[in-house]
C-alpha cells in the first residue's frame, strides 16, 4: 500500500529513523537505510539518509520477523525537502 509521510527523525550514524503516516505524530513507522530508493542526483556519494521534516512517499508492509516494529516502510522515495 503506497502511504506518504514526514520524517519524524533519522539517525545519519546508525542508518534508521521514524516517518510520521501522513504527517500524523503519534502514528508512526521504522525506516531502514535499505529501504530508501537510491537516487544518483541525490545521493552523490551512494550513501542513503533521509532528514527531519522530509516529506517522503513508501510502502507500507507487514514486518513478520519483529513482534515490536509490525509495520515498515519501503521504497522510500523523498518527495520534497
Amino acid at each position: 500500500m503506497k502511504r506518504e509521510g514526514i520524517v519524524k527523525w533519522y539517525k545519519e550514524d546508525k542508518g534508521y529513523g521514524r516517518i510520521m503516516l501522513d504527517g500524523e505524530d503519534g502514528n508512526h513507522v521504522f525506516v531502514h537505510f535499505s529501504a530508501i530508493s537510491p537516487n544518483h542526483e541525490t545521493f552523490t556519494n551512494g550513501f542513503r539518509f533521509l532528514k527531519q521534516g522530509q516529506r517522503v512517499s513508501f510502502e507500507l508492509v507487514e514486518n513478520p520477523n519483529s513482534t515490536d516494529q509490525k509495520q515498515v516502510a519501503e521504497n522510500v522515495m523523498i518527495i520534497a525537502d
